[in-house]
């Protein structure tokens, strides 16, 4: 006996597999576009590898900007440490107060 049925609806023509004994639905997938020509594959293919180059741009330019933002919070915590020279720190470096 076969392990899943395969039925596709008529109307969208989305795929799902079924279990012929219990009537389960084992997985449903999305409508299966068919390419009428060459040309569609090609210009799908290349609108894909642009979303990805697009992607890639970004994640790229989050990275700069991440960086951009490090180090303008370096530069205000060092700002900080400086200003605050001398007036908290501790006589004695084994000093308990600081933990």
């Amino acid at each position: 006996m076969r392990e899943s049925l395969e039925i596709r609806c008529p109307e969208c023509g989305t795929a799902m597999r079924v279990a012929p004994r219990s009537g389960k639905i084992l997985s449903h997938g999305e409508v299966a576009e068919r390419p009428t020509d060459l040309g569609d594959v090609v210009k799908r293919v290349e609108g894909r590898e642009a979303d990805v180059q697009e992607s890639f741009d970004q994640a790229v330019e989050a990275e700069r900007n991440r960086k951009i933002e490090l180090d303008a919070l370096f530069r205000q915590a060092s700002e900080k440490a400086k200003n605050k020279d001398g007036e908290d720190s501790p006589r004695n470096p084994l000093d308990d107060r600081w933990r």
